[in-house]
């Protein structure tokens, strides 16, 4: 039989085997995590961080594929914030995210507040909603270049049937760019609508059930409930919604090529032109450095801007 006095030892010992199979665990836990993490980052720092990095470094270089690079310092930035196209397509993105991403997040969330309704065929609906999203960007261009042409497009007879006179969407320089951000946004808003919507639903019933008990209309149940829960997911989006616009590229280079009179080119087309038909590498990358700064500063602006409201 086990004395009394041998049980606080006993008990220590436990104790003590406990803690330390307790802090392997939790040592252990860490290097699990990263194992995990393996593969993803061996594809971020092999395809995102290492090109990110060369491309700073050839930003400094004179080069065209073909010979050795040589360094020249800032001669490249000196040489594209000198050229009136390059200053062109920053105020062209800048007008095109302006178009985009207010009503990239407002008609998102007005989808998914649609779609969260437990409503019969709604299962249905949010498929066919995301479904432009898996269609390719040439065919988007091609098919939205067809409803915005002026003499045969859709677009334009709907207008002339409400007594409005056809629009030269893809020829007029001043209704160029709203008709990429119109296209832009019937093609990828469902992406927005698929985050908000996962956050709508993480949203606790009982808020609003209590919410309703107390008597609160459904638009201050929105505004007092949903806007601030869905805080997170509002920045995710509008960050992401900005970085996207200011990396468009697909849309104007197959329905406009950049015209009519460069109303639609865009910092992304003026890097492709630059490398792959000028081969001057060293300002296509000090124009993709630019870039990078750009939607860096613009994500840092909007969540400052979140974490403030």
């Amino acid at each position: 039989m086990i004395s009394l006095a041998s049980q606080p030892a006993g008990r220590s010992r436990a104790r003590r085997a406990s803690a330390q199979e307790g802090g392997a665990v939790r040592s252990g836990m860490p290097l699990a995590a990263y194992l995990f993490l393996s593969p993803y980052l061996a594809l971020f720092i092999a395809f995102m961080l290492l090109p990110t990095l060369a491309a700073i470094g050839i930003s400094f270089m004179r080069w065209d594929i073909l010979g050795a690079p040589e360094f020249i310092g800032l001669d490249n930035y000196r040489q594209i914030f000198g050229d009136p196209l390059f200053l062109t397509a920053i105020r062209n993105t800048f007008y095109f995210v302006f178009l985009t991403a207010i009503p990239m997040v407002v008609l998102g969330l007005a989808l998914a507040m649609l779609l969260d309704q437990k409503l019969k065929g709604t299962a249905f609906v949010r498929t066919v909603v995301f479904l432009p999203y898996v269609v390719m960007v040439s065919t988007v261009g091609i098919l939205w270049g067809w409803l915005f042409d002026k003499g045969t497009g859709l677009v334009n007879y709907y207008l002339t049937t409400i007594g409005l006179e056809p629009v030269a969407w893809l020829k007029d320089p001043h209704w160029s760019m709203p008709a990429l951000a119109i296209t832009t946004i019937w093609w990828t808003v469902n992406t927005n609508m698929i985050i908000f919507l996962a956050a709508l639903q993480d949203i606790s019933e009982e808020l609003h059930d209590a919410a309703t008990l107390d008597g609160a209309s459904p638009w201050q149940r929105f505004v007092y409930i949903t806007l601030p829960l869905l805080r997170p997911a509002m920045a995710l989006v509008t960050a992401l919604t900005i970085i996207n616009g200011w990396r468009v590229f697909g849309q104007a280079y197959v329905m406009t090529q950049g015209g009519p009179e460069a109303s639609t080119f865009v910092i992304v087309q003026y890097i492709y032109l630059t490398a792959f038909q000028n081969f001057e590498m060293g300002p296509a990358a000090a124009a993709g450095v630019v870039l990078l700064l750009i939607t860096l500063l613009f994500s840092l602006v909007q969540m400052k801007l979140m974490k403030a409201i």
